[in-house]
């Protein structure tokens, strides 16, 4: 992927409520502007330094994206997080981190990782530029206690540096970078509630699989038997309410398992995770729409009732299981 291409700036004349675009050359005005998105910190130009900070932020509910750059050597002290995660992206430049006191070096090969009781520090480079992912930490810790069935002893800490040359940094941030480009195309797609359910989710369950963490074990414990009765609750309820926000913690209550559960019994039964066989659901509700004259015209039309914002990775579905399109089965059908 471009990722130039793909992390462009938002259209000035957008009027999506949950875009900011802020930009700056003074020095407090950057450092109050940061911290309205972010947390209180300082901010330390280098001396004869020009300040030249561009950032771009989409809210969607408890996560939150940032395009960002300060056009100069900076160094930015927030002390502890203390309310939410942050994970950087660095897309170009390279940034030397301190957390805790032990450096972390990040470029466009190594992203970061940082848990709410880490002591940050970072000294970004002129031409460093990042894609920012903010996760609030009560309602990521709540998510990842449904999955792990059970509560978290203790706060749930990520390894700091995540390598985006292996296969599971390469599909975490080529997801976010993906997703950003998503919303930078089309952004009245994440007004809906479902979307946005959906993207939240998505983002803390893939973060929880492929970055390791103090509970990883527990994810790796395929021990517990799921009973056929709680996976058949699980997918009568997918197949009646597939237009529905569906998330971990939806199945959870209705089944009364765990998640950890929940995975270990799809993958058995199944042969897919519990969201993938969502997946195939809504696929299957949108191949019936497509054929059906009656509804709407477009394929974006159908797609988005059924939960679909990344249109073009559902195409790429959509083709694996039908063969063909989406288009050209509307066009087949009309």
């Amino acid at each position: 992927m471009d990722s130039n291409k793909s992390l462009r700036l938002f259209d000035p004349e957008s009027e999506n409520k949950d875009i900011k675009l802020l930009r700056s050359n003074d020095l407090d005005e950057t450092r109050i502007l940061v911290s309205s998105v972010f947390c209180e910190h300082k901010l330390l130009l280098r001396r004869n330094e020009l300040l030249d900070y561009s950032h771009e932020h989409f809210d969607i509910g408890d996560i939150s994206l940032s395009n960002m750059s300060y056009g100069a050597y900076i160094n930015i002290k927030p002390g502890f997080l203390e309310d939410f995660y942050l994970i950087q992206i660095p897309v170009e430049g390279n940034d030397l981190s301190r957390i805790n006191g032990v450096e972390e070096y990040s470029d466009k090969y190594n992203a970061t990782v940082h848990s709410p009781e880490d002591n940050l520090e970072m000294s970004w480079s002129h031409d460093c530029r990042k894609l920012v992912v903010k996760i609030n930490k009560e309602s990521f810790e709540r998510h990842a206690a449904s999955i792990f069935g059970c509560s978290i002893p203790g706060r749930l800490k990520f390894t700091s540096s995540m390598n985006l040359m292996k296969a599971s940094g390469i599909a975490w941030s080529g997801a976010i970078k993906h997703l950003y480009s998503e919303i930078q195309e089309s952004p009245q797609l994440f007004d809906m509630p479902l979307i946005r359910s959906q993207v939240e989710q998505n983002i803390m369950t893939t973060l929880l699989a492929w970055h390791p963490h103090n509970f990883s074990g527990l994810l790796k414990d395929s021990s517990p038997k799921i009973l056929p009765r709680n996976l058949k609750k699980a997918t009568e309820f997918m197949q009646a309410y597939p237009e529905q926000s569906i998330t971990m913690e939806t199945l959870v209550n209705i089944t009364g398992v765990n998640g950890r559960t929940l995975f270990y019994g799809f993958s058995k039964f199944l042969g897919v995770s519990p969201m993938r066989y969502l997946l195939d659901v809504r696929l299957e509700r949108v191949h019936q729409d497509l054929l059906d004259p009656s509804q709407p015209r477009t394929v974006t039309e159908i797609a988005t009732r059924w939960g679909f914002y990344q249109l073009g990775r559902m195409a790429q579905n959509y083709r694996k299981r039908y063969g063909e399109s989406p288009r050209d089965t509307l066009i087949r059908a009309r």
